[in-house]
């Protein structure tokens, strides 16, 4: 096998194994928090909406303990089918994640703008006078929410295809491994 001073690095001083370890970990936080958030979003008690909520924790689940499972036995077939899912969850991700991105704007244009209204009206001192704000600094909140959910959506993908880079350079190594460990089988067995 490859000595300690072979070993890729993530994060410049924690190996990659751990690190696919620990990742795993804090998703599944991530997807315990999230689901629970959603699942309490869902005031309204669509029955079908808890079920895609479950549904959509339970992929993500199974994607995150493929990479605990991964990073624990450094199996070839488990870490390319965590990476190739991984990769795939990111694709999905972004694109629901763009598509509720337009339709928010879209649908809900009008919400925003009354909740951010509702954020900019001021009362002049205490004399009970209370003013709106004027059309032109409402649909300046209103670009700056959707700048800002663009903004939060670029840096979820762009944290992903990274953490998704990690996995990749975790799964090169195991196939050097296995690599290393065969050909060393190989001139164990005499067929060198």
């Amino acid at each position: 096998m490859a000595s300690n001073k072979d070993r890729d690095l993530c994060c410049c001083c924690i190996r990659l194994r751990p690190a696919v370890a620990v990742i795993s970990l804090l998703y599944i936080a991530v997807i315990a928090a999230t689901t629970y958030q959603k699942y309490v979003a869902n005031d309204n008690g669509d029955k079908i909406a808890r079920i895609i909520i479950f549904a959509s924790a339970g992929i993500q689940l199974l994607i995150a303990l493929l990479g605990l499972l991964s990073a624990a036995t450094k199996s070839v077939i488990i870490t390319r089918v965590f990476s190739i899912l991984w990769w795939c969850l990111t694709l999905v991700v972004l694109g629901l994640s763009i598509g509720n991105l337009i339709l928010v704007t879209r649908n809900d244009r009008e919400s925003i703008e009354n909740a951010c209204r509702d954020n900019l009206r001021s009362s002049d001192n205490g004399l009970g006078k209370v003013t709106d704000p004027d059309d032109e600094l409402v649909n300046k909140c209103y670009r700056m929410v959707v700048i800002i959910s663009a903004v939060v959506l670029a840096i979820q993908f762009v944290l992903m295809c990274l953490i998704g880079w990690i996995f990749q350079r975790y799964l090169r190594e195991v196939k050097q491994d296995a690599a290393v460990a065969a050909a060393l089988k190989s001139v164990d067995d005499g067929d060198a």
